[in-house]
């Protein structure tokens, strides 16, 4: 007897396909999931690192300033900064800038001859670019309260394996005062060099400047798509084409949206310390170099007015001129950074980092005490690319508060390493 061969029937058949489909489309389902979740944690990672990359760099540059520095020109302050308008740089709504100095290490040269234009060092430069900052140091320091023992000059032409180096003489008067352009006022003493014969035996240190603020910029190929960085300005005309401008600014990290900067300053006794840029401003008055002219001044001889923390105690309850609304008094500089996806995820609604703090709305002065002083409304249209909240964007917050101790200096002095780079 011939054995009976059965077939699937239409029926069994349609639901074995369906079936399939059903664990097919779980299973990619699945994989879509998957996909989607390695992509936001990827994504989270990498906002992430780059906040840690910002912050670590401004850090260890914060950490040093004021090293061989004069206290009152260690940090220059600029709230709202927009890098984008140099005639209108100090807008509501834009990330902060900050930018510090402290004297190069390994950096050190014997001067034969000086002037207000020129400086002859008696071993040549490697190299020296436009706009490095120099100290220029008599070695008979002397009582520093009497007479003024070192000027801060500014180079004005590359140097490249020369003794000779020619100096910025731009009036201090009609110097830059902004993160981006070359060293201002405060860098153009050139003018002490005439007429004082102790600086044609002086010494000469670098002086390095770090300016860090945040500017977009559009992605090629996509001229509606703009990311933003944390740059870093030397002061340098490091493409050398004869102007110090943003074009000379080096990219920090990819992705930050925000930088903001509170200043904390010393306080007498039990006193709250002052916080500006949360609860008063750092424009006006503190506004990049003019901070440095709110220094309460003392006349020492017929023409000299010397600053009063040359010769005073920080905490002096006597004389408590190192506790006035300067930059000499920085306890703390209090660092916020905002990091951002590269892509904005269609599916995502962005997170958002202006939440209203606890029995505050919106808009208020102070939005949120995290966020230091910065407001998303009555800013300008531009400003929107700094914006911490919606756009698709993922978002992390970072923030650290850092003690700059070398803004204690209270006298200058020369390098005891006997060679210099």
């Amino acid at each position: 007897m011939r054995p009976s061969r059965r077939g699937f029937t239409l029926i069994e058949l349609l639901v074995g396909g369906a079936v399939g489909s059903v664990v097919l489309l779980g299973i990619s389902l699945t994989f879509i999931s998957q996909a989607r979740q390695y992509q936001t944690h990827a994504s989270r990672r990498a906002i992430q690192s780059n906040a840690r990359q910002a912050m670590s760099f401004m850090s260890r540059h914060i950490r040093s300033a004021g090293y061989g520095v004069d206290p009152d020109r260690t940090v220059l302050a600029y709230d709202s900064f927009n890098a984008s308008d140099p005639n209108s740089p100090s807008q509501p709504g834009f990330p902060d800038a900050v930018v510090v100095h402290s004297r190069d290490l390994l950096f050190r040269r014997d001067v034969d001859s000086a002037s207000s234009n020129r400086l002859v060092v008696t071993a040549p430069i490697p190299l020296l670019q436009r706009g490095q900052i120099l100290l220029v140091l008599c070695r008979n320091n002397g009582n520093i309260t009497t007479t003024q023992h070192h000027a801060f000059v500014t180079v004005s032409q590359k140097v490249e394996n020369s003794t000779e180096i020619l100096l910025d003489t731009t009036d201090p008067t009609a110097a830059p005062n902004a993160p981006t352009a070359m060293p201002g006022r405060l860098f153009h003493e050139q003018a002490l060099l005439d007429g004082n014969g102790c600086y044609d035996k002086a010494q000469i240190v670098k002086i390095n400047r770090a300016a860090f603020y945040v500017a977009a910029f559009d992605e090629p190929g996509s001229p509606n798509v703009r990311t933003p960085y944390l740059m870093m300005h030397q002061g340098l005309d490091l493409d050398e084409d004869g102007t110090i401008g943003p074009s000379d600014a080096v990219p920090v990290a990819e992705g930050i949206e925000q930088l903001q900067v509170a200043y904390i300053l010393n306080s007498l006794g039990t006193t709250i310390p002052r916080v500006l840029g949360v609860n008063e401003s750092t424009t006006a008055d503190h506004y990049g170099e003019q901070w440095q002219t709110m220094i309460p001044p003392q006349m020492v001889g017929p023409d000299r007015r010397i600053p009063q923390w040359y010769t005073l105690v920080l905490n002096d309850l006597e004389k408590p001129a190192r506790e006035e609304d300067s930059p000499v008094n920085i306890r703390q500089l209090r660092i916020t950074v905002v990091s951002r996806s590269s892509n904005p995820d269609p599916q995502h609604q962005g997170d958002n980092l202006m939440l209203a703090h606890e029995g505050e709305a919106i808009g208020t002065t102070v939005p949120w005490r995290q966020l230091e002083n910065l407001s998303v409304t009555g800013v300008a249209a531009n400003a929107g690319d700094f914006t911490p909240q919606g756009g698709g964007f993922y978002r992390v917050i970072l923030r650290e508060s850092i003690t700059p101790k070398n803004i204690q200096l209270n006298s200058q002095f020369i390098a005891t390493t006997q060679d210099g780079g």
